[in-house]
C-alpha cells in the first residue's frame, strides 16, 4: 500500500480540479513547492489576503512550474483543502521518491561531474545516488516481473 504523505494528497487533490490528463501538471507544481520549501515549516493561509507573503510565494512558485492560469487554480485549491494551519512541506527526493530514482538513473553516467551535478540539483548527499538508483532498478525490475494474477 503506498504511504499517504501530503505531497500525494496536495496533487491529489490539485489534479481532480484541474481535471482529467493534468495529473502531470499537478505533480510538476506540487514538486516545485517541495523543491522551494522541502524541509520546512510554512503557514499556508486559508483565505487569499492581499498582504499574505506566504501566498505570493506559492503562487510564483507555482507559476513558474505550470503557468499562471493553472497556478491560480492549484493555489485556489490548496488554500481552501490545506490552509490555514502550519504545514510540513517535505523534502522533492522523499515526497517524489520514485519519480526522483527514475530521474536519478537516467541523468548519472558513472563521472564525478554528473554525481556532483545530481547532488546540487536534487541537495541530496552522494550516497543517497546510490541507494536511489537501486531504487529505480528494483522498480525496473518490479514492472518486467509478471504477477501471478496479472492477465495475458
Amino acid at each position: 500500500m503506498e504511504n499517504l504523505n501530503l505531497a500525494n494528497e496536495m496533487v491529489a487533490s490539485c489534479s481532480a480540479r484541474l481535471g482529467k490528463g493534468e495529473h502531470e501538471t499537478a505533480v510538476k507544481g506540487i514538486r516545485a513547492i517541495c523543491q522551494y520549501y522541502g524541509g520546512q515549516m510554512i503557514f499556508l493561509p486559508k483565505f487569499k489576503r492581499d498582504n499574505s507573503k506566504t501566498a505570493e510565494q506559492l503562487f510564483g512558485i507555482l507559476a513558474d512550474a505550470v503557468g499562471d492560469g493553472t497556478a491560480e487554480v492549484m493555489l485556489e485549491v490548496l488554500m481552501s483543502q490545506f490552509g490555514g494551519v502550519q504545514l510540513y512541506i517535505p523534502q522533492e527526493v522523499r515526497a517524489f521518491r520514485d519519480e526522483v530514482a527514475m530521474e536519478i538513473y537516467e541523468k548519472y553516467d558513472g563521472t564525478d561531474e554528473s554525481r556532483g551535478e545530481i547532488c546540487r540539483e536534487y541537495k541530496i548527499a552522494f550516497t543517497q545516488i546510490y541507494r536511489l538508483r537501486e531504487r529505480a532498478l528494483e522498480l525496473m525490475r518490479e514492472k518486467k516481473q509478471p504477477s501471478l494474477f496479472d492477465e495475458f
